[in-house]
């Protein structure tokens, strides 16, 4: 099929919205070494990050494959920084998976979780000593913990079981996994820090989710659901009790006084309300409300209501209505939050008197994760960009000045990669729409603009940002910019960070919009001269890789494709994936109620038309995105002798955990692309990105 004509977008404009000083056959001048995927494979994720109530100790989470490559899990360990001692230092085994870092009210102390073959166990470090002992042998999943404002006890939360007699019947020793409309629930405890460490129930009648004391400590803010709403699907009741996922939520906050046990509903709306916290004070909570049904697509905000009961009242609203509350400023008077913005994600401060949020985060970097000290005097960051290693910063509110306080990548400032820079056109509708656009690290001599490999990101309403090429992940972004490759990451209808009607677009129009925003795309780089139009591939994961196989259903543009764990059916998605209420909120309805409408909007009708070499990836265990979505289109295209392969992962879900596939993922990814899309040909220098000031469109 014909693509979309270049020439019904050249009255739009590109825009390029990040300056280049340099040329991209240049932009690699401070550094030698060349990207691979051994290296891509060392570079470390960093994660929940806490700092001490005086901000002198920072501890963070450090998720990286293991040294020698092996066959297991992802590694991860918690570092601990000393403002006064230089950089983090691991306190975890190197071998033992550890998480939930959590301080002490005075800073002495380290509790965290470390996972075992059968449950989770609770440590507490001795930060002076560094001594670390077993506080609790977990029993079920715990999820979560927090210390008590006077630091004699943690409280816990615990997924349990659902009672049920049916995993093992009278007279069989097998137990089975029941599909029931039953389900656990994650209780909250109180745990003492000496003596048995015996946990004390709390609440154990409802899911509790994010929960927070008070600043006095009698009280404990969580968020919760109705224990007599009805089950919205299926849910697995195993012994193991692991917590069904949550897809649309209709979440309310309670409240538990904590020496009696006594719980009352604080926040209870149609809306969904979450991640409360108390106020300095202690007067007001604060919380995420999320428009019904509370789903990806709709609007959130700030709203703080009295802590003892009444009308709850909202903030402003932030530019992309959807809000991580982070906490509480130190004088009580706003609250900060971290938010997707475009291709980046920065920080606010929402006033608690009504007026608009104002910027925090006065820095050109992506802040990847944030998180805000007790007492609201400190910020944690994860600063990274698409030529910046990620690292742990740490800063006052203001003035905002970070200081890094980790270097575990440091080793990946001597490897170049390209600068990504922000591109920005006008799609069918003339709707402005941005992307990332990577030009080649070098460029290499030969005839014509380098070719142009694609990613989509999954949700939909994920977003690319200026992460840094080099992290983890299943296409190796810099090692395919390093080869001579461009690189385009489009922010389609329906991504986050520019509004919530931005985001609801692809309602009822998965293939519409959102592909002509595609094409669209390609099309403008291709008219400005940064993209070859007879060498372009295109890959993406989840519902990156729906809109990939939708693509190659539609047009012959792309050379080869590649699609991971992608939707193909969505009649047969609708019913078998562990989101029961993710295609109807999307797509209107079950698919017994629009079954046309669904396989109409599925890839697999269009597979008679699909000539385009495509590769396919999927974990064998997919629960979200189901393995046989994979072999569908896959078993169409081979019988149609279209050049097809799949790729099968065992012992995996929706995301490759174990390095060893991870590193197959990456190495199959770059064979296929490398073999339908010959690198030879590149100009003898890449053009100069024109630059412009932003286009605020």
């Amino acid at each position: 099929m014909p693509h979309f004509a270049a020439n019904r977008l050249l009255a739009g404009l590109l825009v390029l919205v990040l300056s280049l000083t340099t040329a991209a056959a240049n932009s690699a001048a401070a550094t030698d070494k060349p990207f691979g995927i051994d290296a891509m494979l060392r570079v470390a994720m960093l994660d929940d990050i806490r700092i001490s109530t005086d901000g002198r100790l920072t501890a963070f989470v450090v998720t990286r494959a293991m040294p020698d490559g092996g066959e297991g899990e992802l590694s991860s360990r918690i570092y601990l920084a000393d403002k006064t001692k230089g950089p983090a230092k691991p306190v975890t085994p190197e071998k033992t998976v550890c998480d939930k870092p959590r301080f002490s009210p005075d800073g002495s102390k380290l509790a965290y979780l470390a996972q075992n073959e059968d449950a989770t166990d609770v440590y507490l470090l001795q930060i002076a000593t560094g001594q670390a002992r077993r506080l609790l042998r977990g029993r079920d999943e715990i999820l979560d913990l927090a210390f008590s404002p006077d630091g004699k006890s943690l409280a816990l939360t615990m997924a349990t079981a659902a009672k049920t007699t049916e995993a093992r019947q009278p007279g069989c020793d097998a137990e089975v996994e029941v599909l029931d409309t039953g389900s656990g629930v994650s209780s909250l405890y109180l745990a003492p820090l000496v003596g048995a460490a015996t946990p004390r129930p709390l609440v154990m009648d409802r899911d509790v989710a994010a929960f927070a004391f008070s600043p006095d400590g009698r009280f404990i803010v969580f968020e919760t659901t109705d224990p007599a709403a009805a089950p919205r699907g299926r849910h697995h009741v195993t012994p193991s009790g692991d917590p069904s996922p949550r897809d649309a939520t209709h979440a309310d906050i309670a409240v538990v006084a904590v020496a009696k046990g006594t719980v009352r509903l604080l926040a209870a709306t149609e809306a969904s309300e979450n991640a409360p916290c108390f106020s300095p004070d202690g007067s007001l909570v604060a919380y995420v409300a999320t428009a019904a049904p509370g789903f990806y697509f709709t609007a959130a905000r700030i709203m703080v209501t009295p802590a003892a009961g009444g009308t709850a009242r909202p903030l402003a609203q932030t530019p992309d209505a959807r809000p991580e509350l982070l906490g509480w400023s130190a004088d009580g008077q706003s609250l900060y939050v971290r938010e997707a913005a475009g291709v980046s994600s920065v920080i606010y401060a929402v006033p608690l008197d009504g007026t608009p949020p104002r910027p925090v985060s006065d820095t050109p970097h992506v802040v990847a994760r944030a998180a805000l000290s007790p007492g609201g005097k400190c910020l944690g960051l994860v600063l990274t960009d698409s030529d910046l290693p990620p690292e742990v910063y740490v800063t006052a509110p203001s003035p905002f000045v970070p200081k890094p306080v980790s270097s575990v990548n440091q080793e990946f400032a001597a490897y170049r990669t390209a600068k990504s820079v922000a591109v920005r056109w006008q799609s069918t509708d003339n709707t402005t729409i941005e992307g990332l656009y990577t030009p080649p690290v070098v460029a290499v001599a030969g005839q014509g603009p380098p070719p142009l490999l694609i990613e989509l990101h999954g949700g939909p309403a994920q977003a690319s940002q200026r992460l840094y090429l080099g992290s983890l992940n299943s296409y190796p972004l810099a090692v395919f910019s390093e080869r001579g490759y461009a690189i385009f990451q489009p922010n389609v209808r329906g991504s986050d960070g520019y509004g919530p009607q931005f985001r609801q677009a692809l309602v009822g129009d998965w293939g519409g919009q959102d592909f002509a925003d595609l094409q669209t795309g390609i099309d403008a780089l291709v008219a400005r001269g940064l993209a070859d139009p007879n060498r372009v591939g295109l890959m993406g994961w989840s519902y990156g890789g729906y809109l990939t196989a939708w693509a190659i259903g539609h047009t012959d543009r792309f050379a080869a494709a590649s699609i991971g764990g992608g939707i193909t059916n969505l009649t047969s998605l609708c019913g078998s994936m562990d989101l029961p209420d993710f295609i109807p909120l999307y797509l209107g309805g079950e698919a017994y109620e629009r079954f046309d409408f669904l396989f109409d909007r599925s890839p697999l009708k269009y597979a008679a038309a699909i000539k385009t070499p495509t590769l396919f990836q999927h974990g064998v265990s997919d629960e979200r995105v189901p393995f046989t979505q994979a072999l569908e289109l896959y078993t169409a295209l081979a019988r149609r002798g279209v050049v097809t392969r799949l790729a099968a992962y065992p012992r995996s879900g929706h995301d490759i955990a174990e390095p060893g596939l991870i590193r197959d993922l990456m190495v199959r990814n770059l064979a296929w692309f490398t073999k339908f899309i010959p690198i030879g040909g590149l100009s003898a220098s890449v053009p100069p990105l024109p630059v412009s000031p932003p286009d605020n469109g």
